[in-house]
């Protein structure tokens, strides 16, 4: 049923009082040349970091940023090759990220440790970013992550990144393959270091990325860890979902808790951005030593 204008008007408005300016990008230098670029808003207060899932930029955050209180912090990160990012040296694995992710956030000045929230792919790079980091890390939330997964585990995506890796190399694009027209960018040495990016990164989730991750078991991590699931909207007449079982990556973590997000789909931070907010607000209230609420150089 769709809500009344006024309503969706009204809503807005209300979180317009409260929330914070629009992000800005920040270009932060790599200690190899290299610039991440942040997305960030907020000028004092606890620092939240974000780090989208694959094929996402710090963008797909907007909705739940643009939900956060004055006084925390916000910064999505682009990954290497992606967004406003320069390439990175490949593999584009869930160790490189987390090291760039690292480096930038030290660089920026941004006062640690950090809540990390991770989507999709993201929330295995900030797996990474925890275990390598542990004591810059304040809490941890993760929306709807992926798991460990297989070699080959994503070989439709890896076939179409590298097809669009191939057409952008040889400057390509037939008439009888609609499916490329997604690789075509303005610039295409951009599009082309996106979509290496994005075959490097894919490749490694099945790779890598989980092979690294195979000696966290239940009970590694100490900081809070919230886990959202989806839980999408129910037929009029359907039976009522069973209780969640307890996620095996809630309990990676001492202090680990999952939650199932009503209405929304895989895309919890656009369907229900307010959960993640909340998620987040939780996360920083649980935090052991509290999050430092210092104020950007």
């Amino acid at each position: 049923m769709r809500r009344a204008p006024i309503l969706f008007i009204a809503m807005w408005l209300a979180l317009g009082t409260a929330a914070c300016a629009a992000p800005e990008d920040r270009a932060v230098s790599l200690p190899d040349g290299r610039t991440l670029n942040l997305y960030c808003q907020g000028r004092q207060g606890p620092v939240v970091v974000f780090d989208s899932g694959w094929a996402a930029d710090s963008r797909v955050w907007r909705r739940v940023m643009a939900q956060l209180p004055e006084d925390v912090r916000a910064c999505a990160s682009d990954r290497a090759g992606q967004g406003r990012s320069s390439p990175g040296p490949l593999p584009r694995d869930g160790a490189a990220v987390a090291a760039d992710l690292h480096a930038a956030l030290k660089a920026s000045g941004l006062p640690g440790p950090w809540v990390l929230v991770g989507h999709s792919l993201g929330g295995l790079n900030m797996r990474h970013f925890a275990r390598a980091y542990p004591t810059d890390v304040a809490a941890l939330v993760l929306v709807d992550p992926t798991g460990l997964s297989a070699p080959g585990a994503f070989a439709p995506l890896a076939a179409r990144s590298r097809n669009c890796v191939e057409a952008l190399k040889a400057d390509a694009f037939p008439p009888d393959r609609p499916d490329l027209a997604r690789c075509k960018g303005e610039d295409r040495a951009a599009a082309l270091a996106r979509w290496e990016a994005r075959l490097s990164e894919i490749e490694a989730a099945g790779g890598s990325t989980s092979a690294g991750l195979a000696d966290q078991g239940p009970g590694s991590l100490s900081m809070p860890l919230i886990l959202l699931r989806p839980l999408p909207q129910q037929a009029a007449g359907a039976e009522p979902p069973a209780p969640m079982p307890m996620d095996p990556l809630a309990g990676l973590s001492t202090r680990g808790a999952a939650r199932l997000v009503p209405g929304s789909g895989h895309m919890i931070m656009i369907d229900q951005p307010q959960a993640v907010v909340q998620a987040i607000l939780d996360a920083l209230k649980a935090a052991k030593p509290p999050v430092s609420p210092g104020t950007d150089p």
